[in-house]
């Protein structure tokens, strides 16, 4: 009974009248386009001029009635209107459809056009005794929220100066004689437009930076779908591959046993670097679930971990800087594989080269890296950064990074890799220094 009421109040006379509402105020809905912000901007702009020319087309009438226009001002008040129309077109017919960018410079110039048509109905129609001044308000508030950066100042200008036109023309009007209240309404009306423009602009600023942190948010999280998902196909390639690759290693070192051949011995060579990749496939996999947490003295750690690295590669060249007493709950066991990973790519990159391990603790976060005196990274690698398989080393696989970007974001952390000053590549883990786990 309920729902039957319900449906019947809903298709009644408000019902309709609720319909008929929706439909107006979904003009005034902010579109959200594939084309991007400013695209979405732009036809933002074209819905609300379609509004406006409708209601200036409205009002026509009226104002030919109570004496706003005459009958040689509703030419060129139809006029301009037709040139509304026509750029209105253009804007959503051209402009909006087009594949290349719309750029900030598109929409001042939009606002900027609808500032200067404002002021030519107004003028004609009563100029800034009109009512409809108070559309300058509307257009300031626009410019501030849609016109990011230094254009925004520009447009602000041209909204008083044309405002001012306005004002000037009414003073003229009345041969120069002008009260006290009107000049203080000219007054209140440039600090109206101000106020409006500067409340717009910080929303509009802060919407912005809203806007690329939810950009941002969302690359990461595919990114690490993508990145669970490629370590899920790794586990099970090297599944795969493991045991058809032992069995042709212990074929081929029988067969090495009875007779020697360079083909047989490169064969094997070959066959211990495919089994080395499925080893660093294997380890790779981290799964934060079976991280087991410990809160130790993260610096002890990081000095044992490097002296017990540094055991077999005598010739290296590592230098430790770590601040006193650094706790922090972390993984060991995945920590010090991450650890060895990243020493053992600086190493790579340059034997004879220094390794600089710092570890600090500071705003909040602790912050480990790792600096060699290689090469550095090449631009595909810092574009791709963190994922598997991409690396320009001859014999490597990109996993040492990977590992390090998924140990980084199971402590809510993040990864930052790049070229270290004047030679050498750097990569930094950072993560909060306070980390509760269950």
């Amino acid at each position: 009974m309920a729902a039957l009421t319900e449906t019947s109040f809903s298709k009644g006379p408000f019902g309709r009248f609720l319909q008929q509402m929706r439909r107006v105020t979904g003009l005034f809905v902010f579109p959200v386009k594939e084309g991007g912000s400013e695209k979405a901007k732009l036809l933002w702009l074209v819905k609300l001029r379609w509004v406006a020319i409708s209601l200036f087309f409205v009002l026509c009438g009226p104002a030919l009635i109570f004496g706003s226009l005459t009958r040689a001002t509703v030419p060129v008040y139809l006029g301009i209107l037709a040139v509304l129309i026509v750029f209105n077109l253009i804007s959503q017919l051209v402009v909006a459809e087009s594949k290349r960018l719309i750029g900030q410079v598109i929409i001042c110039f939009q606002l900027a056009f609808d500032l200067i048509a404002l002021t030519g109905l107004l003028l004609i129609t009563g100029g800034f005794a009109n009512p409809f001044v108070l559309l300058f308000l509307l257009n300031a508030s626009l410019g501030g929220i849609l016109i990011p950066g230094r254009l925004s100042w520009p447009f602000l200008l041209l909204t008083h100066t044309l405002l001012g036109f306005l004002q000037f023309q009414m003073v003229a009007a009345n041969e120069g004689v002008v009260e006290s209240p009107v000049i203080m309404t000219f007054v209140v009306y440039h600090l109206m437009i101000l106020g409006s423009w500067m409340v717009m602009r910080s929303l509009g600023s802060y919407l912005e930076k809203q806007s690329e942190r939810q950009k941002q948010a969302q690359v990461a999280l595919e990114k690490q779908d993508r990145l669970r998902s490629i370590g899920a196909l790794a586990a099970g390639f090297s599944h795969e591959f493991a045991s058809p690759l032992t069995v042709a290693k212990l074929r081929l070192e029988r067969l090495k046993r009875k007779t020697e051949s360079e083909d047989v011995d490169e064969a094997l060579k070959a066959i211990l670097v495919c089994q080395n990749v499925i080893h660093q496939m294997n380890s790779s996999q981290l799964d934060s679930r079976d991280f087991q947490f410990k809160t130790i003295v993260v610096s002890d750690l990081l000095r044992d971990v490097v002296e017990s690295w540094g055991e077999d590669k005598e010739e290296a060249r590592v230098m430790i800087e770590t601040s006193p007493d650094i706790e922090a709950s972390v993984p060991p066991i995945n920590f010090s594989q991450v650890v060895i990973n990243l020493l053992d790519n600086a190493f790579e990159a340059n034997p004879q080269g220094r390794i600089r391990v710092s570890l600090s603790a500071r705003d909040g976060e602790i912050c480990l890296s790792v600096a060699d005196e290689g090469p550095g990274f090449h631009e595909s690698v810092l574009r791709q950064r963190g994922e598997p398989f991409v690396t320009t080393k001859k014999n490597g696989t990109g996993l040492g990074l990977y590992v390090s970007e998924l140990f980084a974001q199971s402590l809510a952390g993040r990864l930052e890799i790049g070229n270290a000053e004047p030679t050498g590549a750097l990569v930094s883990i950072h993560w909060p220094l306070a980390k509760e786990k269950e």
